[in-house]
């Protein structure tokens, strides 16, 4: 429609001096290159990069490439063309940003570590043939770049005299997140944001399929007579030579006349706020439809997808990373629900061959990349039941084995992968398992490296020799069974949560085994299990209580369930031994009378009266708890009372007229809760009162409800429901949530669906101050569930 001169005058304008050489410039000194994908563009620029090295210095091992994150056809590329690579990513990738502050604020956690790579330039000078700047960072969770950071890096290479290069194929994504989140670009448009992070840079690739919002296409540009030219005369003519060779003039690249002007249409959209706002909005709300269903994802969510944290998805189920079950998850996705993710850890940064320094970089995340302009709200909420489903499941999701290909460049393209079937088998001994379990829950629970230990080596001493045996398949019914546990095992764990912090004080309890099966030989067990407890922790404990009560606990003929069980909690003044003993152990009718008789002897008798004031005919005596403490004034004695078919106001009104702390309408709130909404009364199994006394404060005792959900429950996931119920309707934090989710992790074995028996009691107490927490206690399931 038009003559020559309107493309003389208007299309083969002569420019120079910036990215895009036009007219005779581009012929002299070519230094735009359109290609039909990114890859194709770093393809085309490390290889033409290699070979002017590779002859400039004859023959010698190539230099190293910096960036804050390869991406892995980025990576490939250069390696295959002979570059070292080095990844200097800014430190704090995995660390926990608060779920509340999605959308409002962004710590930049795709920045490159310029003083990092600063000292690796000063310790290895003229080793580095470029900077390669990745925007977002798609190594690390699309993680966005600040200006800040862009400004440091080009400072650093300008001042080393390197090419400072852009990986851009999220350029715009990048600048909305500067634009909302970094100080001084509220008031930019994206396009003068771009040109300030491109005014930094030397040249850059660019895979017009991400920000160029177009279905082909890349691009290689560079600065004209820029520090890149300069270092490496002529290369625009050996790019130019190479390109024509493998993929088409340098004016079009092997692509259609329609992918071009798609790519123009395309950038021009990718810069409007309208569009990046709704793109990342979609991207944030589906990672908050995760979080809101337990699932943990890499926050702050990045501007193309959202990343599973996989190392929290298979908390619990001891995967190791060669096990590559993350891979396995994103097969059992489209197998089962005919949706594709990707793998972005172990198998697909190749974790098998890398050094031990290179593996602590690898992050455990599989990439649900969000198609731009396709995806509804019902596509996230099917993905979001999709993925909860499988992580309902986790445990039964199948390793992956490379069974082809495992040293092809790029394997997670084409080599060869075989499911391996996972046993939750147990094979070690009962000390292995429960060290395992408790050193899980010790990490849910946040407690600190010594404590952990402390407290493993208290398991220990308690598991005796009893402890080295192997854990059985099924229980020996000629021996010892203990009701300790569900499932009988002789240890159960216990978590009390803090509801204002979710802060954590991690327990166990255990009943000391014998070699007979009599309870005199359980007994004989407990004692000189006591007898070990005082020697090894003398500092902390003392038998004198104990001793003065001794006769009337542990008889010559001993009756009852249990002789003596003893619990051990990790607090910051070490471990807190206690020892539960069995008020029966003369007999049922003696309860009452051995109980008193205790309460006198430790000099709290009116203490007993108290306590005598609440209880019914009905109510029993079932446990008699004692501090095994040095300080008798502040040590305490826990009294756990039965209360047979009753209502949840019943139990709150005890508690309301004897405990100075105690509020009826959150006992009968929590009561509710975990009963599925029902007030009561309960009579499947009865509730438990425990009041706990010290000589300080006789008559203000602190009280807990104990209510036994695995008798109230069809299956564990309904106790976890209504556990979530009660906090959503107790107003309790994210904290309490999300650690609740974690401990029930850490000892899980199966999913939560198939029976009961993981959850044995949940419990409520009102200390003083306002102070309330709610105690989990959880069987190991060595033996299956109900």
């Amino acid at each position: 429609m038009v003559d020559s001169e309107y493309y003389r005058s208007k299309l083969l304008v002569s420019s120079q001096d910036g990215f895009v050489n036009g007219g005779p410039h581009q012929l002299e000194r070519p230094n735009f290159f359109i290609v039909p994908q990114g890859r194709c563009a770093e393809a085309l620029l490390f290889s033409t990069l290699s070979s002017m090295i590779s002859e400039s210095s004859g023959g010698k091992a190539l230099p190293a490439i910096i960036s804050n994150g390869f991406f892995d056809t980025t990576g490939a590329n250069a390696a295959v063309a002979g570059f070292e690579l080095q990844t200097f990513t800014q430190p704090g990738l995995s660390d926990a940003f608060p779920h509340e502050l999605v959308g409002k604020s962004n710590d930049f956690k795709g920045n490159l570590d310029v003083a990092a790579t600063e000292a690796y330039l000063d310790q290895h000078p003229g080793h580095v043939a470029m900077i390669l700047m990745t925007i977002t960072n798609n190594w690390a969770a699309a993680q966005p770049v600040s200006m800040a950071n862009i400004r440091s890096a080009a400072a650093l290479a300008k001042r080393k005299e390197i090419p400072f290069f852009f990986d851009a194929c999220r350029f715009a994504e990048n600048a909305f997140f500067i634009h909302q989140y970094e100080e001084g670009y509220a008031n930019k448009s994206i396009a003068e944001i771009v040109q300030e992070m491109f005014s930094y840079t030397e040249g850059f690739t660019i895979s017009l399929k991400k920000d160029g919002l177009s279905n082909m296409g890349g691009v290689l540009c560079f600065r004209d007579k820029g520090r890149f030219t300069q270092r490496y005369e002529g290369i625009g003519l050996r790019l130019k030579e190479r390109q024509i060779l493998s993929y088409g003039n340098d004016s079009y690249g092997g692509m259609s006349g329609r992918d071009l002007m798609t790519a123009v249409m395309g950038l021009n959209e990718v810069t409007k706020l309208t569009y990046l706002r709704n793109r990342i909005g979609q991207v944030q709300n589906f990672a908050q439809e995760l979080l809101s269903n337990g699932i943990s994802v890499l926050l702050p969510p990045g501007g193309h997808a959202v990343y599973l944290e996989m190392n929290d998805f298979f908390f619990g189920c001891d995967r190791k990373p060669d096990d590559f079950a993350s891979v396995g998850f994103t097969v059992e996705l489209i197998k089962d629900f005919g949706i594709r993710a990707a793998e972005a850890g172990p198998f697909g940064w190749e974790w098998d061959k890398k050094s031990p320094a290179e593996r602590e970089k690898i992050p455990n995340l599989v990439r649900f990349a969000v198609p731009r302009h396709v995806q509804s709200k019902e596509h996230i909420d099917y993905t979001v039941a999709a993925i909860k489903a499988l992580y309902n499941r986790r445990h039964t999701i199948p390793n992956m084995e490379i069974s082809r290909g495992k040293q092809m460049r790029l394997r997670h393209f084409s080599c060869g992968l075989r499911p391996i079937p996972v046993t939750q088998s147990i094979s070690g001994s009962y000390m292995d398992e429960a060290c395992k379990q408790l050193s899980r829950l010790a990490q849910a629970s946040n407690l600190n490296p010594a404590a952990k230990e402390q407290l493993l080596g208290a398991l220990v001493l308690s598991g005796g020799e009893f402890g080295k045996l192997p854990v059985p398949q099924k229980l020996d019914p000629s021996a010892w069974i203990s009701n300790v546990s569900n499932d009988h095992a002789f240890y159960e764990y216990s978590v009390a949560l803090d509801q204002k912090t979710g802060d954590a004080e991690l327990r166990f309890l255990i009943e000391a085994q014998a070699n007979g099966n009599r309870l005199k030989d359980l007994q004989e067990s407990a004692v000189r299990l006591n007898d070990e407890i005082a020697k090894r922790y003398s500092s902390t404990v003392s038998l004198g209580r104990m001793n003065d009560i001794r006769d009337l606990f542990l008889p010559a003929q001993p009756e009852g369930m249990f002789a003596a069980w003893h619990s051990c909690a990790a607090t910051k003044a070490g471990p807190e031994w206690k020892v539960y003993l069995n008020p029966c152990a003369t007999g049922v009718p003696q309860a009452s009378s051995v109980t008193r008789e205790a309460f006198e002897r430790l000099g709290l008798a009116s203490a007993w009266q108290l306590l005598t004031s609440i209880m019914t005919p009905d109510d029993s005596v079932l446990y008699f708890s004692l501090d095994l403490s040095p300080h008798p004034v502040h040590s305490r004695i826990k009294i756990y009372v039965a209360h047979p078919n009753a209502t949840a106001s019943t139990i709150a009104q005890k508690h309301a007229q004897i405990c100075p702390n105690a509020c009826a309408y959150s006992i009968q709130q929590f009561c509710s809760s975990m009963a599925g909404g029902s007030l009561g009364p309960y009579t499947k199994k009865s509730l438990l009162s425990c009041f706990a006394f010290t000589s300080e404060a006789p008559d203000g005792p602190v009280g807990t409800v104990h209510f036994p959900v695995v008798a109230y429950a069809d299956d564990d996931a309904e106790v976890q429901r209504r556990v979530q119920h009660y906090i959503s309707v107790a107003s309790l934090p994210t904290a309490f949530q999300r650690r609740y989710a974690n401990i029930v992790s850490a000892v899980q074995r199966r999913p939560l669906d198939e029976g009961r028996g993981i959850h044995a009691w949940i419990s409520l107490k009102q200390d003083g101050k306002g102070k309330k927490s709610n105690t989990f206690y959880l069987s190991p399931e060595l033996f299956g569930h109900l």
